[in-house]
């Protein structure tokens, strides 16, 4: 092989990150930091030693086979950031170490409602309450931690990564970001003006079910989880959560995929100090995957379940050895193989394993305002992206601009009480990356229909195996070698577009 030293260089690299993916899972699962700061450190030096970059960048002057030249493109963007100036390279590290304080703080952190401690699963129950008063008491508790984030260094987090965007010649760190992420920088040019009837279609929907269903005249935040009870009761049934690994077997056997053959770890039931989020650890692909999630025995936690096992299924259907190229793979395809299969908990190919065809109809509805409603997700988008755009010096100058994207966008109104955005762990640890699950849904939806033609189906759960053929060769195989926008184009035939999504 033409770039041997590379691979040699990223097969060092990638044991660092492993070390790293495994100290992250313990904090992320115990709250315990064992060194994570020195493991980015280590990882950290290794991209910014010089006779490394030296390599990368001799080997990327090459005459090379396309499939190297794209290799070498993704190395070089990896190692290049680390050898601007020094200026970026102390950004970098003290934005490291703010994030992993502020995620420390976020994981360990625990609400109280009336003086009791509750966790967020218990929170997300409360939020399917009939007494609408305590669905609203267990909506605005998540704001306990706003202020907390900006006493520890929220602000300070924000200001560091626009000086960061502003030091490497970025607009922003909106800008940076995409870049980073091989994304166009007008990605996101049009998406109001192309939503605009559909969000009039969602605020009518609203309305209605709100006047049908709990007699106001709007749809308030805390009634939402409500609302979709009422549809679909079901999703609130109990199930006994201590065989949820048999259950996912045997729907992953359906697309042929035994997670027997996999090293896949679980750790799905809350306690104190681990993180109230879902998340997949890649700490090795092809080799050690592990899920962390917080249930509490209600049948609408699979889709956490069935979203975290598809990021995990997704590491072992990738090829180990090629590390480079798995670094190239956009997160809008990791997500939207992840939410492909967490949408699978209202389709009978899951739903057989606790109900009979009596659910189908509430299920259908369910999954028809859920889809329409969950263009309410892009407020969350656009205010992360506002976060980076204007001048913050308070929690109030966030609140302004909390209550600006969402009235621009859907309409709203100020609430009542401050807005819960804090414990949203994305703006702290993972900025400028929700998009990801809305291109994701929407490269999910392409997937579907473009498969679906091919094989003269309806619906891809008519050849699961089939469907999974498909995935892997035309989606994982080949989404490493090239950028998504690229990638989108040609399995689809079209450019990216949010009508793929409707």
């Amino acid at each position: 092989m033409d770039i041997e030293q590379v691979v040699n260089l990223f097969q060092k690299l990638n044991k660092k990150e492993i070390k790293a993916s495994k100290l992250g899972w313990t904090q992320y699962t115990t709250g315990f930091d064992l060194g994570i700061e020195q493991a980015y450190q280590d990882i950290t030096a290794f991209l910014e030693d010089e006779e490394n970059f030296r390599i990368v960048c001799k080997h990327k002057e090459k005459e090379l086979n396309t499939i190297d030249k794209r290799r070498m493109e993704i190395a070089y963007n990896i190692f290049e950031p680390f050898h601007k100036n020094k200026l970026i390279n102390e950004l970098n590290l003290k934005i490291r170490r703010k994030t992993n304080e502020l995620s420390q703080i976020l994981n360990t952190y625990r609400f109280t409602i009336d003086g009791k401690e509750v966790t967020s699963v218990e929170i997300d129950q409360l939020l399917t309450n009939e007494d609408r008063n305590l669905r609203k008491k267990a909506y605005f508790s998540r704001n306990q931690i706003n202020k907390v984030l900006i006493d520890n260094g929220f602000i300070e987090l924000i200001n560091l990564r626009k000086e960061l965007a502003k030091a490497e010649g970025s607009m922003d760190f909106v800008e940076y970001m995409l870049k980073k992420d091989e994304l166009s920088p007008n990605i996101f040019n049009g998406w109001k003006d192309e939503l605009k009837n559909h969000i009039n279609k969602l605020n009518n929907k609203r309305k209605e079910l709100a006047k049908n269903y709990i007699d106001a005249d709007e749809l308030k935040p805390w009634d939402e989880e409500y609302l979709k009870n009422i549809i679909s009761p079901s999703l609130n049934t109990k199930v006994d959560m201590t065989n949820y690994y048999f259950v996912l077997r045997d729907f992953f056997l359906n697309f042929g995929i035994n997670m027997d053959k996999y090293n896949i770890t679980y750790d799905i039931f809350p306690r104190k100090n681990k993180s109230e989020w879902g998340y997949n650890f890649r700490i090795e692909v092809g080799k050690d995957s592990r899920v962390l999630a917080n249930v509490k025995n209600r049948y609408s936690e699979y889709k956490t379940l069935l979203h975290e096992s598809g990021h995990a299924i997704h590491s072992f259907l990738q090829d180990p050895n090629e590390i480079i190229l798995n670094e190239g793979i956009s997160g809008i395809v990791t997500e939207g193989i992840a939410n492909l299969f967490g949408s699978f908990i209202y389709d009978k190919l899951f739903y057989k394993y606790f109900f009979d065809d009596s659910v189908e109809n509430e299920f259908n509805k369910i999954k028809e305002y859920e889809k329409l409603n969950y263009l309410r997700f892009i407020g969350n988008i656009f205010f992360d992206h506002e976060l980076y755009r204007n001048n913050i010096t308070s929690l109030e100058d966030i609140y302004d601009i909390y209550y600006k994207v969402y009235k621009d966008l859907f309409g709203d109104k100020p609430l009542e009480e401050e807005p819960p955005f804090g414990y949203r762990i994305h703006y702290t640890t993972h900025p400028i990356y929700m998009h990801n699950y809305f291109m994701g849904d929407v490269t999910c939806e392409m997937l579907r229909k473009v498969f679906c033609e091919k094989q003269s189906v309806d619906n891809i759960t008519e050849k699961p195996t089939e469907f999974i053929q498909f995935l892997i060769e035309d989606v994982i195989k080949p989404s490493g070698l090239y950028k998504y926008e690229e990638l989108f184009e040609k399995i689809s035939g079209d450019p990216f577009s949010l009508k793929w999504y409707f």
